[in-house]
């Protein structure tokens, strides 16, 4: 399968921050609040301007998995809101938050007063299902190749070999336990490919991991 992109999606410009601080209002929330719900119906639009959220899909199960992250200069809910389609994914923060919401007709306003927008988010949309496609192929995988593929990936996409992430945000990325991805990373460590710590996983071998990975 093919590796994740590690092309960064398109920030917002000095020029559009303006016009989202014209158009919108500044919110604050702590780590944990739902932003979006899953199938929801509101009609908002947020550019983050410090911390990060997780994208979250309910599964057949019950469960919750981990599909995607967002973070500073980057916009969040625009999809639903151009296709007028419910929420296809929750959205959580992670940490201390700090955003300008919009509603539906000020991002109408906004996408005007910018246009070049419009194709940055058809460019946005395209990574976005390409993704979608790689994770549902690499759940066929084996768990050790799963792991090695998505600490591959965010390192791709963090440009950093430090990666803010604990074991069990780990385990909703890859569909597994904590439990078996815990075990995954001690074989990891034991061969050198990996640090870990409290909230933190240290890949200290691209090429290691890529030999688990498929390719």
């Amino acid at each position: 399968m093919t590796e994740s992109s590690t092309v960064e999606e398109p920030r917002l410009s000095a020029v559009e921050w303006a016009s989202i601080r014209d158009l919108g209002r500044r919110v604050r929330y702590p780590d944990g609040h739902i932003l979006m719900r899953q199938g929801g119906h509101d009609e908002s639009v947020y550019a983050i301007e410090s911390g990060e959220v997780r994208i979250t899909l309910a599964t057949s199960d019950g469960t919750e998995s981990v599909v995607g992250v967002r973070r500073a200069g980057e916009l969040i809910g625009e999809m639903a809101v151009l296709a007028a389609q419910p929420r296809s994914a929750s959205i959580v923060t992670r940490g201390p938050f700090v955003g300008w919401v919009l509603a539906a007709d000020r991002f109408r306003d906004l996408l005007a007063r910018h246009p070049d927008m419009s194709f940055a988010l058809l460019t946005v949309l395209a990574r976005r299902l390409r993704e979608l496609g790689d994770q549902h192929a690499i759940r066929s995988d084996d768990l050790p190749s799963r792991v090695a593929w998505r600490l591959r990936a965010l390192v791709g996409e963090t440009g950093k070999n430090e990666l803010m992430l604990t074991q069990k945000e780990l385990a909703d990325w890859v569909g597994a336990t904590r439990e078996g991805t815990a075990r995954v990373l001690t074989t990891f460590r034991i061969s050198g490919l990996v640090h870990t710590g409290r909230g933190r996983i240290e890949v200290l071998d691209l090429d290691g991991l890529g030999r688990y990975a498929r390719s």
